[in-house]
């Protein structure tokens, strides 16, 4: 948990950090949740059929639709605050957050070591 809790305390709000470990739970829940959300989708015909759909492979359109939902428009006030209260990290890192951490969308987007959206395997967090 120290390795999610250092990773969400570099990311900034304008001149204020996340506070990774008032964000922990939900950023192991939200880590947890696209990992399964994930496996879940590979029992699917969408996925089996491996069915390209604007150039996009199945894998791809599961990461972009789990990135749509975190979709917000706040104000930088909003996010401010939420910087300093809130237990969620803000939407553009509960979807960054995750996805560096996780190798099926390192392979779905070819995404080489070094990348800011790749955390190397020492700084990675792995669940299950």
């Amino acid at each position: 948990t120290g390795l999610i809790v250092s990773q969400f305390n570099k990311f900034k709000v304008g001149s204020k950090n996340v506070n990774g470990s008032n964000t922990q739970g939900e950023n192991i829940a939200d880590l947890g949740g696209v990992v399964m959300g994930f496996e879940a989708f590979k029992k699917t015909a969408q996925y089996k059929n491996k069915v390209i759909i604007s150039k996009l492979t199945p894998e791809q359109r599961y990461f972009l639709s789990y990135s749509y939902a975190w979709m917000v428009n706040n104000t930088k006030e909003a996010l401010s605050q939420q910087v300093m209260t809130d237990v969620h990290a803000p939407a553009q890192y509960r979807i960054n957050g995750p996805l560096a951490n996780n190798e099926d969308f390192f392979k779905a987007f070819n995404i080489k070591e070094g990348s800011q959206m790749r955390q190397s395997k020492k700084d990675r967090v792995v669940i299950w």
